[in-house]
């Protein structure tokens, strides 16, 4: 997961941000993976790196946005309090936005802390839901299976069928399982989540 400021998502649809800065006490993504950027959309890595803060390049300051130094100097420390301008090591990290559509986010494997959101957000669609199934016994049923449809879930299940379609909708908008001509599979982004929890 890599996260933007609000403020910078146009711009990065835009592709006119295409560098940031981080100050994390270890590099957390990896070039050439993709992640998915909440409320933005998806971003893929392309290079990631370490640099000191006294030489970046005012190509690198253009590409996240800033005019000069100054600015991203005063920018940086509203958003990251307890950074050392004097002696701190920035990760730079230069990416391409892929876009908002979800049907990447199948094919993406969630980093941990990831993992803890698409929890929260199956527990806050179940609770919204008529249907008393949890998801979690869905994407269970679903992993390293073969494509079920809507018939063979609902009659597993004992559950309205009406009712799992819209599940289901909400499953696959969330990039935890795909459809196919056949049915439903669990994605890579559902089956880590799953994996995760055993």
């Amino acid at each position: 997961m890599l996260l933007f400021k609000k403020e910078e998502f146009d711009r990065i649809k835009a592709r006119e941000i295409t560098v940031t800065f981080r100050d994390w006490d270890r590099i957390r993504v990896e070039a050439e993976m993709d992640y998915k950027s909440f409320g933005l959309g998806f971003v893929r890595v392309e290079e990631v790196g370490y640099i000191d803060f006294k030489k970046i390049p005012d190509s690198d300051l253009a590409l996240a946005g800033f005019f000069d130094l100054d600015e991203f100097r005063t920018t940086f420390r509203k958003r990251n309090p307890g950074f050392n301008f004097g002696s701190g090591r920035l990760i730079r990290i230069k990416f391409s936005y892929l876009g908002e559509d979800n049907k990447k986010a199948g094919g993406i494997k969630p980093a941990e802390r990831e993992l803890i959101k698409i929890m929260e957000r199956l527990v806050e669609i179940d609770v919204m839901s008529d249907m008393e199934l949890e998801s979690d016994k869905i994407l269970t049923m679903l992993s390293g299976s073969e494509a079920k449809n809507t018939i063979a879930i609902s009659s597993h299940f004992d559950v309205s069928r009406d009712e799992l379609k819209l599940r289901m909708a909400r499953l696959k908008k969330e990039g935890l399982v795909t459809a196919q001509r056949d049915g439903f599979l669990i994605s890579v982004r559902g089956q880590t989540y799953i994996d995760s929890k055993i």
